[in-house]
């Protein structure tokens, strides 16, 4: 008996040995790291090379601010006086619609002197228009309806930049690209409301986009097929309401494709009871450190492509368009579960293409053109060439650098036609990212233009929640639909001017949300697709060794994700670090948040008397998005000092962040049912209300006492050096 206690005491005493010995270790880890971090952060300047910057040549005070900018301006003697009233003399029954809209009022032909005429002319391009503005009248010539409503949307801006009279002038004007569109995400949590939508369509219109898909997947699209997956849990867009946008899209000359995700991005179907059979890895994947995901179909399934096809019966059937965007990007688990033989048999391409043509075939059947994104077939060139040839490729990157010169060639060669996609860089970031959307933008469409494609679309995502307020993308939208139509002004442009003047009506707003689209060059380096200060609220209040450690871990596993040239844009960013300016962050931030009051304060009178809330509410839009900023550097800095601070410091500090975090949740929740859709929401702020826990966490120890607080710090240090080597070894 004796020898079986002392065998059990010897046990026991070599397990507690091995576990101190492997708490040493990761103790030991921590603190190597935490020391590397130290020596590098003692070494980096407060600039760096890494951050893009993107520069306009400077324009004239006194020049037009219309955008997109017509092609060719010729100067003529004389001024025109804008009337109240106008004799519309065409053959288009819809003309005097659009001067009643856009230019405000009309007459019956003979009753006025003011005459704008509308005249047919078969040598024009579809869109293309010319606009002659004379003493007493203006002339439009058009081929299509498309170029004379265009004319008068020229026009429309004209008569705003100039009220009472300007210079008569004649102008040739046309589109550089057939397709100029915008790709919102409303599958992200944020379902906007119908009214949402039609003014954002209003602000298109005056772009000249012509082409909007509204992103679906899970859930976003009420399915009438599938009413009790999504009734009573979310609000989607309804069949009814799809309706309704795609008829006043179409009277905007604005094509309203539909947009469905088919492969890739099912997570919200494989989560279900009744589907969740159809997942490709049934158990999960890791597709970014310690994050298990089902998001793909297993292809090989049929009821995979009758899932699908059900989808496809629900939702084409509400749209006008020919067109149909299957997306099918980003099967990440891909070959890795349920299909790894058949796809070391036949190869991930093929595997991929098989479904592929399975789902071009249902849209097929629905007379469809077909679309979908490019990402798999630029990892597996070899699948282009047995692509249908009618087959639209969406070539996406949302990086300045990406090669979308090099990947648009190759569509080209195989005898495909193409999209170009770049992005508004306000997913992921809170305030956006402007320099880098800038370039990402221009780097899109004029490589694009260059081989020949038939259009771009820019995207507006919302991962993680949809956080970024909508006027965060608005000088996305203005520089892509200036440029897509006439690319040769892509430096020589004020977006500034034009989104004061023609979005806002206010001289200071545009400025202030450029200049907040440049807080994450305050961060220690450029992260793609997102910036630290977002993450820092995914990461919660983590110290800068398991920070480091994540961002680490990310960088593995993205190149797997993006590609070899993801991976360089990854090297490069990773590599280029500096100090994280938190106080210079901060002056900044509060000096926009100072002007921002002021407007607010400013249009008050203004809003009492008119009812229009518009500036008031984009104000409070862009201080709720600075405040998010603000908090998320909070967050971070807390991590970084709070081993300077003493207990009574760390207190104050952890109640002031609990503090704004009410605040800024209380503003993100009204200003969200102020124009979208109430489901979603709680989803959304789910990461607000684990930092909250995570504060209150911290609270309780620092009030413990010396003893709670040592073994607190002491496993923080155990954690993040075991997570350090599980994610890095």
């Amino acid at each position: 008996m004796k020898k079986i206690v002392k065998i059990i005491g010897y046990t026991i005493l070599g397990l507690l040995l091995v576990i101190a010995a492997l708490l040493a270790f990761f103790v030991s880890r921590y603190n190597n790291v935490n020391k590397s971090i130290s020596e590098v952060n003692s070494r980096l300047a407060t600039t760096d090379a890494s951050f893009f910057k993107f520069e306009f040549e400077e324009v004239p005070e006194g020049e037009w601010t219309v955008l997109p900018k017509p092609k060719e301006v010729m100067p003529k003697s004389g001024e025109f006086m804008w009337p109240v009233k106008w004799n519309v003399v065409a053959d288009l029954p819809e003309a005097a619609t659009w001067i009643d809209r856009l230019l405000g009022g009309k007459d019956v032909i003979g009753t006025s002197k003011t005459t704008i005429r509308f005249t047919k002319d078969e040598q024009l391009t579809a869109e293309g228009y010319q606009l002659d503005i004379q003493r007493n009248g203006i002339d439009i010539r058009y081929s299509q309806p498309a170029g004379a409503y265009y004319a008068v949307v020229t026009l429309s801006h004209l008569k705003k930049q100039f009220p009472v009279a300007m210079a008569c002038v004649s102008v040739n004007d046309e589109p550089d690209l057939a397709v100029r569109g915008l790709m919102l995400d409303i599958s992200r949590d944020k379902v906007p409301q119908l009214s949402t939508i039609k003014q954002l369509v209003d602000k298109l219109t005056l772009l000249k986009y012509n082409h909007l898909e509204l992103y679906v997947e899970g859930f976003s699209f009420a399915y009438p097929s599938f009413k009790e997956l999504w009734e009573g849990k979310e609000t989607p867009i309804t069949p009814e309401e799809i309706r309704e946008l795609d008829a006043y899209c179409k009277e905007r000359f604005i094509e309203l494709v539909p947009n469905q995700n088919s492969l890739g991005h099912m997570q919200a179907w494989l989560a279900t009871e009744k589907y969740k059979h159809l997942a490709e890895c049934p158990d999960g994947y890791e597709v970014l450190p310690m994050q298990k995901m089902k998001t793909t179909l297993d292809p090989t399934k049929e009821e995979s492509i009758q899932l699908v096809g059900q989808m496809i019966k629900d939702i084409l059937p509400n749209f006008s368009s020919n067109k149909f965007n299957a997306n099918l990007d980003e099967p990440f688990e891909l070959g890795h579960c349920n299909t790894a033989e058949v796809a070391k048999e036949i190869g991930v391409g093929q595997l991929y293409l098989n479904f592929v043509l399975k789902v071009y075939a249902l849209a097929k059947a629905e007379q469809k053109e077909f679309w979908m994104w490019g990402d798999i077939v630029g990892k597996h060139p070899e699948i282009l060439s047995q692509l249908p040839k009618d087959i639209t490729v969406l070539e996406w990157g949302y990086e300045a650098e990406h090669q979308f010169d090099r990947n648009t060639k190759r569509i080209k060669d195989a005898g495909l036609e193409f999209v170009v996609c770049p992005g508004t860089s306000s997913w992921m970031t809170l305030t956006g990212r402007t320099d880098n959307m800038l370039g990402n933008i221009e780097n899109a469409v004029l490589n694009g233009k260059k081989n020949g494609a038939k259009g771009m679309v820019l995207t507006d995502w919302g991962d993680m929640g949809h956080w970024q307020q909508q006027p965060v993308s608005y000088p996305g939208y203005v520089y892509a639909g200036a440029i897509s139509w006439n690319s040769s002004s892509s430096r020589k442009l004020s977006i500034e001017r034009y989104m004061n003047a023609f979005i806002f009506d206010n001289p200071q707003l545009a400025e202030i949300i450029m200049d907040m689209g440049r807080s994450y060059r305050f961060e220690e380096s450029h992260l793609p697709n997102m910036s630290h200060n977002f993450m820092a609220y995914q990461f919660g209040l983590v110290d800068p060794v398991l920070e480091k450690t994540i961002y680490d871990a990310i960088a593995k596993k993205l190149p797997e994700l993006g590609g070899e040239d993801f991976s360089k844009v990854i090297e490069d960013r990773f590599g280029n670090q500096k100090v994280f300016e938190v106080e210079a962050l901060n002056k900044n931030l509060e000096g926009l948040d100072a002007t921002l009051k002021e407007i607010i304060s400013k249009n008050n009178v203004e809003v009492m008397n008119s009812h229009n809330t518009e500036i008031q509410d984009v104000a409070y839009q862009l201080q709720n998005g600075i405040e998010m900023v603000k908090l998320g550097a909070e967050i971070r800095n807390y991590g970084i000092q709070k081993s300077n601070w003493t207990s009574e410091e760390r207190i104050a500090y952890l109640k002031d962040m609990k503090q704004r975090s009410h605040h800024m949740q209380e503003e993100f929740k009204r200003l969200w049912l102020l124009r979208n859709k109430e489901g979603g929401l709680e989803r959304s702020m789910g990461a607000f209300r684990r930092l909250d826990e995570a504060i209150d966490k911290q609270l309780e120890v620092e009030n413990a006492g010396g003893f709670k607080k040592s073994v607190s710090g002491f496993m923080e240090k155990v954690i993040g050096g075991a997570a350090n080597w599980y994610l890095l070894d």
